[in-house]
C-alpha cells in the first residue's frame, strides 16, 4: 500500500476511513468519502497516539498494519501457528490471558509465533483439551472460565526475572544489527539548507558498525548505501541473522526549532514493555548525556522496528535536525563519531551492569 497523507484520494483512503470508523474514531464531515482531509488526518493521529506510533497523520506501512490488526477481536477467527504468523489484537488478547494464567506466551507483541503456540498447547493439555494449538471456541471457553477466578491483575506488567539485564556480560561475540533510518526516496527530516536525515543516519550507522566490529561483534547493516529498505524488512533481518541487539539510529525533527537533545526508545504496547529495552536505553541515555548530547528519559513506543524482532531493539536519536545549531554540528563527521562512541559505551555499560550514575558516563 502506498503512503497516504493529507490531500490524497482514492480507494485506499476509503479503506483507511472505514477502518477508523469501525474503531469509533471521529471522521468529522469527511465520513467515508475517500478524501484524506483534516478530519481524517486528526483521526489518524488519534489512532497513532493510542497505539504508541509516530504521531504524524501519515498512513505508512507501520500505521496501516496496526489499523488492520486493530480490527481483529479474540474469537472472530481461528488462531494457530502458520507462516506467515497471525497478527492482531486478538493474538495480543490471547497472549495477555495466557501470561496472566502462568503460561508463558512470550513478549506481548500480538504475533502468533512458536512461543505462543507452545503456551496454547501447554494450556490445552492442562485444561484437558486436545493439545493441537488451535485456538477455537472450546479453548476460548476454558480460558474465559479460568480467567473469572483471576482478579486484580488486569492491565499489569508481569515483571521479568532478570530485572531487565541479560546473562552475557561482554560485547565480544554478540550479533548486532545496525539500522540507519530512512534512505532512498525517503529523506527523513530535511534541515534548513537541505541536509537530510538519511545521510546523517547512514554516517552514524557506518561509524557505529565500525566501532562494534572493533569490539568483536558480528555486525549486519540494514543498509550501507542510500537505498530504501522496508521497515518490516529491517526487523526481519534481525531475526534471520539471530541478532542479540537491533540498534536503529535516526535524527529527530520537530516543527519548533526550540526542540533540543537526544532521545532513546524501547518497545511498549499497552501495559507491556520490554524491560531489557528500557534498561538498555537508560544506559544509552546516560552515555549520550555525558557526551554532551543531553538525553530525555527513555520512552516506550510501538514502532515496528521495536516490536517485530526477537532481539533487544532500541531506537536512538542523538539530536534534533530541526535545531539549527544541532543541524550545523551534524554535518561534521565528528558528531557521528561522538554519538557512535556513546552508543557503544552505553551497550558496554549495560552488559557489564555498571551502576547508573557510577561509571556509566565514564570513558
Amino acid at each position: 500500500m502506498r503512503t497516504l497523507g493529507l490531500g490524497d484520494r482514492g480507494k485506499e483512503v476509503s479503506d483507511v476511513q472505514q477502518r477508523l470508523f469501525a474503531l469509533h474514531f471521529d471522521l468529522g464531515g469527511e465520513g467515508l468519502d475517500g478524501f484524506l482531509g483534516p478530519h481524517t488526518v486528526a483521526a489518524v493521529k488519534s489512532f497513532q497516539q493510542d497505539r504508541g506510533l509516530l504521531v504524524d497523520g501519515v498512513v505508512g506501512a507501520n500505521t496501516w498494519r496496526e489499523l488492520v490488526e486493530a480490527g481483529y477481536g479474540l474469537g472472530e477467527r481461528l488462531l494457530y501457528l502458520r507462516v506467515p504468523h497471525f497478527r492482531g489484537d486478538d493474538v495480543l488478547a490471547l497472549q495477555v490471558k495466557l501470561n496472566l494464567l502462568g503460561f508463558n506466551a512470550g513478549p506481548e507483541r500480538g504475533i502468533f509465533d512458536h512461543g505462543v503456540d507452545a503456551a496454547v498447547k501447554d494450556f490445552q493439555h492442562n485444561a484437558g483439551l486436545l493439545a493441537d494449538g488451535v485456538v477455537g471456541e472450546s479453548t476460548l471457553c476454558k480460558l474465559d472460565a479460568l480467567r473469572k477466578a483471576e482478579t486484580g491483575r488486569e492491565g499489569k506488567k508481569i515483571p521479568d526475572r532478570d530485572a531487565g539485564f541479560v546473562a552475557v556480560r561482554e560485547l565480544t561475540g554478540l550479533t548486532v544489527v545496525v539500522d540507519p533510518g530512512h534512505g532512498g526516496p525517503d529523506p527523513g527530516w530535511v534541515a534548513s539548507g537541505g541536509f537530510k536525515e538519511k545521510d546523517y543516519d547512514l554516517r552514524l550507522g557506518l561509524r557505529l558498525a565500525e566501532l562494534l566490529r572493533a569490539e568483536g561483534c558480528r555486525v549486519h547493516m540494514t543498509r550501507e548505501t542510500d537505498q530504501a529498505v522496508d521497515v518490516y524488512a529491517r526487523a526481519e533481518l534481525a531475526d534471520v541473522v539471530g541478532a542479540d541487539y537491533l540498534l536503529s539510529v535516526h535524527a529527530a525533527g520537530h516543527a519548533s526549532e526550540a526542540a533540543r537533545g537526544a532521545a532513546c526508545f524501547y518497545f511498549k504496547r499497552g501495559h507491556y514493555y520490554s524491560e531489557r529495552g528500557q534498561k538498555l536505553t537508560e544506559y544509552l541515555g546516560a552515555r549520550l548525556t555525558a557526551a554532551g548530547l543531553t538525553c530525555a528519559p527513555p520512552m516506550g513506543r510501538n514502532y515496528a522496528v521495536l516490536r517485530e524482532p526477537h532481539a533487544v531493539a532500541v531506537v536512538i536519536e542523538p539530536l534534533f535536525l530541526s535545531d539549527p545549531a544541532a543541524a550545523a554540528a551534524a554535518r561534521a563527521p565528528l558528531h557521528a563519531d561522538q554519538a557512535a562512541t556513546a552508543i557503544v559505551g552505553g551497550l558496554r555499560d549495560y552488559l557489564g551492569r555498571v551502576p547508573l550514575g557510577d561509571g556509566s558516563a565514564g570513558p
